[in-house]
């Protein structure tokens, strides 16, 4: 993108990329060795090899659920459903044997996490301060783009190459306040740290080129900064924020009177969006009262029809399928398997590709029909596969409550309800944040944030994540903005607050 807008060809003196690519090619590939790697190191993106928690073969983990963090220690990043609430006893019980797990790959065949890797990365820095140096000579400036959203592992490596003395300039570019992207290891603070270490220079941007100053001077109560400047088309956008209160029970309506409202301010349903904070609250608002979870491999091939559907396939998908393919075969990467047997592989992805069902009918009956051709996939490359088409491509029965192409096939640009973290980086001229009735169990305590934000002592620091969330949600906005509280006692008492910031009430009819 540097290279289009600037009308700059890069050279081999630069990098122009992702500091994950950075890292990767400068530390990891070339220097993996020096800590261990027994082949040359690779990124697996496929199903990572899983185990039951306490022998248990019902709770299944996978070695790629947990990463480790800059310090060295186990982090259970992606816990599944039932481990959400005793992560802590999880990670203590099986710590061990995931360590044992990760290192074995590492060093007998040179396999990776994207996580992983950036661990190799530091340990290959701090263990090496040669290597270090050496970069940071090798470049006069590294400027990170988006620095809110680099993980921490990638701040620690940020650190040991300003901290060799070698390069001239580091520069990081980035909003704090939209750092939201924690579950990924990003954390505002540490980057801030890194600031303030390396004795940068602090810019301040507070000019918003997007948003009417209306939207801004509402967000900036989910602003550790205050208001930004509106300077953009938008600027002078008369369109008050609103609220409404939708029934408790039914958070789909909410959609109805947004529809209505973007009606009598001249917006098209395709210029706006609906945000929520769960997926299981997408679900409500999409008119399903549950969400249904199908297993991995049948995510996979639902996946590869929509994008087939899409006319989007690459070849990242094809090798995705290759992936899918091997492991229902092999239980192995395709990149470990003998020449010959990967050319059949190639062939197999292919046809499986071309022969799945189209997104047609109930889930049940789609993946029913998804299994026969797997498994014909599975025999081009082996007569006798390692998995079984059935347990691999499960059906409950409830999944016949469900239309395939609700779950799979690419949603129309029609008020489609998202996360907040797939809007990140692009806008709308409306958005819409449904608040969910408070629940125990809503790890986001969507509620209790903005009692808590609102009230006298205002968020907690272990809120500032969820106070980001809804900035970025709010900022994503050029002319119009309505949040959405669950009509009962708190949604109630929350809304006077938002009305005392400046949104106005409005009630259907």
């Amino acid at each position: 993108m540097l290279g289009a807008d600037h009308r700059h060809l890069f050279g081999p003196r630069s990098f122009n990329g992702t500091l994950h690519g950075f890292l990767l090619g400068y530390v990891v590939y070339p220097f993996a060795h020096l800590i261990g790697a027994g082949k040359a190191p690779r990124l697996w993106l496929g199903q990572w090899p899983d185990f039951g928690y306490s022998a248990d073969q019902r709770l299944r983990l996978s070695l790629d659920q947990f990463r480790i963090g800059p310090d060295g220690g186990l982090i259970f990043s992606a816990p599944p459903r039932w481990a959400i609430h005793k992560a802590d006893e999880v990670l203590a019980a099986e710590r061990k044997r995931v360590v044992r797990g990760k290192r074995g790959l590492f060093r007998n065949q040179g396999v990776l996490s994207a996580d992983d890797a950036m661990w190799a990365a530091l340990r290959i820095l701090r263990e090496v301060p040669a290597v270090a140096a050496a970069l940071a000579g090798r470049f006069e400036e590294v400027l990170i783009d988006e620095a809110q959203d680099t993980s921490d592992l990638q701040l620690a490596c940020l650190e040991q190459i300003h901290g060799s003395g070698r390069l001239d300039s580091l520069v990081m570019v980035g909003d704090l306040e939209q750092s939201i992207y924690s579950y990924q290891g990003a954390d505002a603070r540490a980057c801030r740290k890194l600031a303030e270490d390396s004795d940068l220079e602090e810019l301040q941007l507070n000019e918003n080129h997007r948003s009417s100053q209306k939207l801004c001077d509402v967000a900036s109560h989910f602003c550790g900064r205050g208001a930004d400047k509106a300077v953009g088309p938008n600027r002078d956008c008369e369109i008050d924020p609103e609220l409404f209160l939708y029934p408790a029970d039914q958070p789909a309506l909410a959609i109805d009177h947004f529809r209505q409202r973007l009606a009598a301010h001249g917006i098209e349903p395709r210029d706006a969006c609906v945000l929520a904070r769960s997926h299981r609250m997408i679900a409500r608002l999409g008119g399903h009262d549950e969400l249904v979870k199908p297993g991995p491999a049948v995510v996979a091939l639902g996946g590869l029809a929509a994008t087939l559907a899409a006319g989007a396939l690459d070849r990242w998908d094809v090798a995705r399928a290759e992936a899918l393919i091997a492991h229902g075969a092999f239980h192995q990467d395709p990149t470990s398997l003998e020449p010959e047997t990967q050319t059949r592989l190639r062939s197999a992805a292919r046809s499986l590709i071309g022969e799945l069902p189209p997104l047609e009918g109930d889930l049940r009956t789609w993946v029913i029909s998804a299994r026969p051709i797997y498994g014909a996939a599975l025999n081009r490359v082996t007569d006798t596969p390692r998995h079984q088409p059935g347990p691999m491509l499960k059906a409950p029965k409830k999944f016949a409550d469900f239309a395939v192409s609700d779950i799979f096939a690419r949603p129309l640009p029609d008020l489609a309800p998202r996360t907040v973290h797939s809007l990140k980086g692009e806008e709308r001229q409306a958005v819409m944040v449904v608040v969910k009735k408070h629940h125990g169990a809503d790890r986001a305590k969507q509620m209790q944030f903005f009692e808590n934000s609102l009230g006298d002592q205002g968020a907690s620091e272990e809120e500032d994540e969820e106070r980001r969330i809804n900035y970025v949600a709010l900022t994503r906005a050029e002319r119009f903005c309505l949040l959405a509280f669950p009509d009962e006692d708190r949604g109630h008492a929350v809304a006077r607050k938002c009305e005392e910031l400046g949104f106005v009430l409005h009630r259907d009819g």
